[in-house]
């Protein structure tokens, strides 16, 4: 399956450092659009203040980049529509740019590029489907679905112990709250343009404030499990470098002790939502889920129930590095030329 990623950012960047490390990915990133010059693109690559030095090879030739002795194809368009994608022979595109989270605007990478499936990695607005993998990727309907949102990392983080509890709980009167690491679009200084979602608060200086985001975290999450209902929800912005806090609190079905809860973390990590969920039994920060390929780091310290079947839990996400690795499923499964069969693995990268 031939990939290729418009905007070397933060999420192009881990996605390929996570295609070029594993051993047998299914995926070969055939081309790369950015606006940088290829040598800005190949030092960027090769080194990462918050992952470290590349574990492999990094070279840059005009309109190329040699990654592991492999050749990617480089463009330098500003617009999806003229991004020659055909030329590279690609299948799927990862929209990483953050600015093209529309469905109209992303399709162009299909009408005018000639890839034939597009994932945007941002909650979109209205493209074919919203699909997290582990919650609602089997509705994946490959005659109607080209144009694909997973949500945002938070939503992957929230649907994967929503998912938990409702299926052996029942769960409703639900409210999340998203604690969300440095964004790269965010700046040391105040800005007034250029601010994500055109929220005014969004362009204040990242290392200042704990900043509210009117993020629809809580609405994807019961657009993944619509069994949930209406969800209350809250996100906000703070100043550390990696590492973010997913919580969930509701009403469940029949009381249930702390135990109860964290055993069913505990054997879904092990069993259908391995390599979804991470359970540390550890006192563990923010810090410590860094380079963690699961969606979220459950945290059995944060489980809260009360006899009239309150809970509350919580746990932690590498916002770039897990939510990668879902991109990387998902493009897996929009890559196939076949419709995926019933009973397939749930999570074929864990394999």
């Amino acid at each position: 399956m031939r990939l290729g990623i418009n905007g070397f950012g933060r999420i192009g960047r881990s996605v390929m450092r996570i295609v070029s490390q594993a051993a047998d990915p299914g995926i070969t990133v055939a081309a790369i659009n950015d606006i940088a010059p290829a040598d800005r693109l190949a030092y960027g690559l090769k080194r990462d203040s918050l992952r470290g030095r590349f574990a492999g090879t990094v070279e840059s030739r005009p309109g190329r980049l040699i990654v592991n002795d492999r050749p990617v194809r480089v463009f330098h368009e500003q617009s999806p529509s003229r991004i020659p994608w055909s030329d590279a022979d690609v299948d799927v595109v990862i929209e990483a740019t953050g600015r093209f989270r529309t469905g109209d605007v992303a399709r162009d990478h299909i009408t005018h590029g000639g890839a034939r499936k597009v994932l945007i990695s941002a909650s979109a607005d209205t493209p074919d489907a919203f699909l997290i993998w582990g919650a609602n990727h089997d509705t994946y309907d490959p005659a109607r679905h080209d144009v694909v949102s997973p949500a945002s990392c938070g939503v992957n983080a929230l649907s994967m112990m929503a998912k938990v509890l409702l299926d052996r709980f029942g769960l409703h009167g639900v409210n999340t709250s998203v604690v969300l690491a440095i964004q790269g679009w965010q700046k040391g200084h105040d800005q007034s343009t250029g601010t994500s979602r055109n929220d005014p608060r969004l362009g204040r200086a990242m290392n200042q404030s704990i900043i509210p985001h009117d993020h629809v975290a809580g609405e994807l999450v019961s657009v993944a499990l619509p069994r949930l209902g209406e969800i209350c929800h809250t996100y906000y912005c703070v100043p550390t470098p990696i590492g973010s806090l997913a919580e969930l609190s509701g009403l469940i079905d029949r009381p249930a002790t702390i135990d109860e809860v964290n055993t069913a973390m505990a054997e879904a990590a092990a069993g259908p939502m391995r390599g979804l969920i991470d359970y540390d039994p550890d006192p563990t920060v923010s810090i410590d889920v860094l380079n963690n390929p699961a969606s979220v780091m459950f945290d059995p310290a944060g489980t809260r129930t009360t006899t009239d079947g309150r809970l509350k839990v919580r746990g932690w996400f590498d916002n770039e590095w897990g939510f990668s690795h879902r991109l990387l499923d998902l493009t897996r499964l929009l890559g196939q030329r076949e419709p995926a069969r019933a009973g397939a693995r749930l999570h074929p990268a864990a394999a």
